[in-house]
C-alpha cells in the first residue's frame, strides 16, 4: 500500500507552502484464528518534499513496526498504537448485495498527528457510502463507491490539539475480480486548533494505492537470484579470484536449500556445493520484510560516499538481480561501524545509501522504485572493538519488500 498526500498548508490562516507526504507499507498477513486476520510489518514514512521530486528515490524519515488484528466485522485492534494504519474500519461494506444507488453508513476511526509529534489521536468517524456501479480503471473492471464523512473532534485537554473540524469526500475503486481496493482518492479540508488559539489547516487530496500485488514468491525469487549470482561467480571465478569479490549466499531452511541448489546448478556442480563462494561478498536471506541482499564491507573512500572503483563488479551484479524483479519496492539501508561519532555516522550512512541508489539507477532501475535509510552504527552485526567486527558492520542492505 502506498499513500501520497498533496496538501496546501495554512498556519493561522496564512498560506505557508505545499506539503507532499508519502507513506509506504510492507504488511504480511499471518495465520490466525477463524474470523480474525493478524497483520505484521512496517510503515515507511518518507521525507516531505516538493511534488516535482516524487519520481526520485526518497529518504525514509521513520520506520514504524506494526502488529494489528482485523476482525470479520471490520474492527481493528492494534498493539502499541503509533498511528498506523491511519484509517481503521474504512472503507466498510454491507453484508447484503448492493446495486447502483444503494446507500449505507458505517463507523470507523482515523489516527491523526498534524504536527508529526509522535502522539497520534484516534478520532471516530461516521461515513456515508453510495455504490455507483461498475466501470473500467486502466482497463480493469472496478466497482466505484463514493464516501463522505465529517471530521469533528473536541477535547477538554491532554491532547496536542483541542479541536478538529473538516470534511472528506472519497472515491473508492475496488477490483471486481477479487474485491481488492485498487485506489482511494480522498479530497479533504481540515483545520486543527491548539489551546493557545493557533491553527493549522490542510487542504488537498490523498491518494491511497492498494496495489493488490501478487505475494512475493520467495523460493522462486531466491532461486533466480542464486542462479544469477552463481552464474556470475562461475564465470568470473578465474578473472576475479584475486581482484574481484566473490559471492556469499546465506539463507535458512528450505530457502537456503533452494538457493544453494540453484548456485550448484548454475556453477555446473551438484546442489548444495558452495565451493568457490567465499565470505565478504553478497549474502541473500529471507527476512520478515521480504528478501534481503547484504553487501558486506562495501568499500567507500574514507568518511565519504564515493564508492571505490573495484565495487563496480558487485554493483553490476546487484543491478542484474534487481532488474529481474518487476514492480517491487527496494529498501536500501546503509550501516557504518560505530567509532564514537553517532551523528556523523548516521549522516554518512544515509549519504552512502543514497549513493548506492544512484549507482543502481544509473544501471537501469527507475529511482522511484527505491526508498533508502541510514542507520549509522546503531545496528551492528559485529564487535566494533575489532577490525573484523567493524568490517561486518560496514555494509549496505537491499531488501526486496514483500
Amino acid at each position: 500500500m502506498t499513500e501520497r498526500s498533496n496538501w496546501s498548508r495554512y498556519d493561522n490562516g496564512k498560506y505557508t507552502g505545499h506539503v507532499y507526504r508519502e507513506v509506504r507499507s510492507s504488511i504480511i498477513p499471518e495465520e490466525t484464528e477463524k474470523d480474525v486476520l493478524l497483520y505484521r510489518g512496517n510503515f515507511f514514512v518518507l521525507e516531505e518534499t516538493l511534488r516535482d521530486m516524487r519520481q526520485s528515490a526518497r529518504a525514509v524519515d521513520d520506520v514504524i513496526p506494526v502488529s494489528f488484528q482485523m476482525f470479520s466485522d471490520g474492527t481493528v485492534r492494534i498493539d502499541d498504537d503509533k498511528g498506523f494504519p491511519h484509517l481503521r474500519g474504512f472503507p466498510a461494506f454491507p453484508a447484503e448485495s448492493v446495486r447502483p444507488g444503494t446507500v449505507w453508513t458505517a463507523r470507523g476511526a482515523r489516527a491523526v498527528d498534524p504536527r508529526n509529534e509522535g502522539c497520534p489521536v484516534v478520532i471516530p468517524i461516521v461515513a456515508q457510502y453510495e455504490y455507483r456501479g461498475v466501470e473500467e480503471y486502466k482497463n480493469i473492471p472496478v466497482h466505484r463507491v463514493f464516501a463522505k464523512y465529517a471530521s469533528r473532534y473536541e477535547s477538554s485537554g491532554g491532547q496536542s490539539f483541542i479541536k478538529l473540524h473538516g470534511s472528506h469526500e472519497v472515491d473508492i475503486l475496488i477490483r471486481v475480480s477479487d474485491g481488492l481496493p485498487l485506489l482511494m482518492r480522498d479530497t479533504m479540508d481540515e483545520t486543527y486548533v491548539w489551546p493557545d488559539g493557533s491553527t493549522i489547516r490542510f487542504r488537498g487530496f490523498t491518494l491511497v494505492f492498494g496495489e493488490g500485488s501478487i505475494p512475493l514468491d520467495r523460493e522462486a525469487v531466491i532461486a533466480s537470484i542464486g542462479s544469477t549470482l552463481g552464474s556470475s561467480t562461475a564465470a568470473n571465478s578465474v578473472g576475479h579470484a584475486a581482484n574481484g569479490p566473490k559471492d556469499t549466499i546465506a539463507g535458512s531452511g528450505d530457502l537456503e536449500s533452494t538457493l544453494r541448489d540453484a548456485i550448484g546448478q548454475a556453477s555446473g556442480g551438484p546442489g548444495g556445493n558452495s565451493e568457490g563462494i567465499s565470505d565478504g561478498g553478497i549474502e541473500v536471506s529471507s527476512v520478515p520484510e521480504g528478501i534481503r541482499l547484504t553487501v558486506n564491507d562495501i568499500r567507500f573512500e574514507p568518511d565519504s560516499d564515493q564508492i571505490l572503483s573495484e565495487e563496480r563488479y558487485r554493483l553490476d551484479l546487484i543491478a542484474q538481480v534487481l532488474r529481474q524483479i518487476p514492480e517491487r519496492t527496494f529498501l536500501v539501508e546503509g550501516h557504518t561501524a560505530a567509532v564514537g561519532r553517532p551523528a556523523g555516522e548516521l549522516e554518512l550512512s544515509l549519504r552512502r545509501a543514497k549513493r548506492i541508489v544512484e549507482e543502481l539507477s544509473a544501471r537501469g532501475i527507475p529511482q522511484d522504485r527505491f526508498i533508502y535509510k541510514g542507520w549509522g552504527g546503531t545496528r551492528p552485526l559485529g564487535d566494533n572493538s575489532s577490525e573484523t567486527g567493524r568490517q561486518r558492520n560496514r555494509r549496505v542492505e537491499i531488501t526486496i519488500l514483500e
